[in-house]
């Protein structure tokens, strides 16, 4: 399982070193820092927890949590007991099962920032939310711990899921799903369906549903044939000038 680390607005250069550090350990070869709140250039604490870690592991930026995770075929988000989120919350090992009946072979897994964590939002906005099991009197975890549970219970028996024959019925990446929803929005503008001042109402919806599915690039193209079929037929039925 080819692992990314996506930290969401970290607050602490320690921290940051230290899960850098748990990256190495597993062989997880990238950090994705999203907006973070603290510096790592020369940061004692930052090279202090990090031990060195940061020769093997690559530790990029990006602007966003969708730029982070678009080359991804699934995005996992960590929460608490206390979600935001009214999906189900999965075990570690249950989301290891979810990824590997799905064929992909790679994951996105983001921990949101030490105070917090991630926003409704953003949980919505990965296929899965996994939360570790923990005593609910003291649930929550640093946020190296956490990175190092839920990266060992992903990789726990190094077995990576068979390829599908057709390219076709892999895992879409999540820039691609959104790409497919912003076209079925788009279509469904045209046609008047959504609301033109709030049209997230709907395809918030769409893309929570269709998110949490993990869906294959075959049924994204066909999301895009569905998108392209409304606008024909809208075009079709508006009168001729």
């Amino acid at each position: 399982m080819r692992l990314r680390v996506v930290l969401v607005r970290p607050r602490y250069a320690g921290n940051v070193g230290a899960v850098v550090r748990v990256a190495a350990n597993f062989a997880v070869p990238e950090v994705v820092l999203v907006e973070p709140a603290c510096p790592l250039d020369d940061d004692p604490d930052f090279v202090r927890m990090a031990m060195g870690a940061e020769r093997m592991v690559t530790i990029s930026s990006a602007p966003t949590l969708a730029r982070a995770v678009a080359e991804s075929p699934v995005a996992v988000a960590t929460t608490s007991s206390r979600h935001r989120d009214t999906r189900a919350l999965h075990t570690p090992a249950e989301a290891r099962e979810r990824l590997r009946e799905a064929g992909t072979e790679a994951a996105a897994i983001v921990f949101g920032p030490e105070r917090g964590g991630l926003s409704r939002e953003e949980l919505r906005s990965c296929h899965l939310a996994v939360a570790v099991p923990t005593n609910p009197a003291f649930p929550v975890l640093n946020l190296a711990q956490a990175v190092a549970i839920m990266v060992a219970a992903l990789a726990e028996d190094g077995r990576v899921p068979s390829p599908p024959p057709d390219p076709m019925d892999g895992a879409a990446t999540h820039g691609e799903l959104s790409a497919a929803i912003a076209h079925l929005e788009e279509a469904l503008l045209a046609s008047g369906y959504l609301d033109p001042h709030n049209p997230e109402r709907v395809t918030g919806q769409f893309r929570r549903w269709l998110g949490r599915t993990i869906p294959t690039r075959r049924e994204v193209a066909l999301l895009h044939a569905l998108a392209a079929h409304a606008f024909y037929l809208f075009k079709r039925s508006k009168p001729a000038d």
